[in-house]
């Protein structure tokens, strides 16, 4: 690792230090994440679990680490976003609940950066990653708000990243993962719209930065780190960020 290297990290990392939740009331509600078994849908599971909320997590094959967390406000659901059949399966674990808050956190980069160049594309894998990263958000909302109890649904946050950002992109490659997030921040802004004015359910973009996890195990930012300072911006500042893409520090980021 490069001088300049080092330097950026650590000025990057400096940004998130000392970062904690703060005192906040965010309790008692109804949480649905997905993506849920490992990183940051994991992580904000145990937090909002700690906070005394319910949580309906979803995992596409292993839930090893969720059965380990021992709380009867807890339900795991099974569910591989490539598969719009278990997608619709959800709506037999929230039939008629209050579901407060959907947080669409599962999302892969897919195949290496060697294999995202525009003249080796693999269009199975182009394919498969926009619908877990993109497309399925549409359908789990779809489901959710057709299942849920009417009018209890106020917040969608959906986890994207800076690498979306047409306006940012100033390296290329990575197709696929690009596409695939670019194509979800326009599905947010959309949602951020017509769900609005339709239901009043605030709807925003996150990117959760260099985090580290089974995606980006080098990342910067521990994923306990990631995960209060998303839930300090649900908490403090969501009903505010309607049809916003942001960093973890609220700072706006361009479409």
């Amino acid at each position: 690792m490069g001088l300049r290297t080092k330097i950026r990290r650590y000025l990057y990392a400096r940004k998130f230090k000392n970062k904690n939740i703060l005192e906040l009331n965010y309790s008692g509600k109804n949480i649905f994440i997905t993506g849920a078994n490992s990183g940051i849908g994991l992580e904000l599971t145990h937090k909002f679990l700690n906070l005394n909320n319910k949580v309906f997590a979803t995992y596409r094959n292993n839930s090893e680490n969720l059965k380990k967390i021992n709380n009867k406000n807890l339900t795991l659901i099974k569910c591989d976003q490539k598969n719009l059949s278990e997608i619709e399966n959800i709506k037999k674990e929230i039939k008629n609940i209050p579901i407060n808050l959907l947080i669409n956190n599962a999302g892969i980069f897919g195949p290496p950066y060697s294999e995202q160049k525009l003249e080796n594309l693999n269009f199975q894998n182009f394919q498969d990653t926009l619908m877990i990263n993109s497309l399925s958000v549409i359908k789990i909302t779809q489901v959710i708000l057709n299942a849920v109890k009417k009018d209890t649904l106020n917040m969608i946050v959906n986890i994207s990243s800076e690498g979306g950002s047409i306006t940012r992109n100033d390296e290329g490659n990575a197709y696929i993962y690009r596409t695939s997030k670019s194509a979800l921040n326009s599905i947010t802004k959309n949602m951020s719209l017509d769900l609005f004015k339709n239901y009043n359910i605030v709807v925003f973009a996150i990117d959760p930065g260099n985090v580290q996890s089974g995606m980006n195990p080098g990342g910067i930012v521990k994923t306990p780190v990631c995960a209060n300072l998303i839930i300090n911006i649900i908490a403090s500042q969501g009903k505010k960020l309607n049809g916003k893409f942001i960093n973890l520090l609220n700072k706006e980021i361009p479409w």
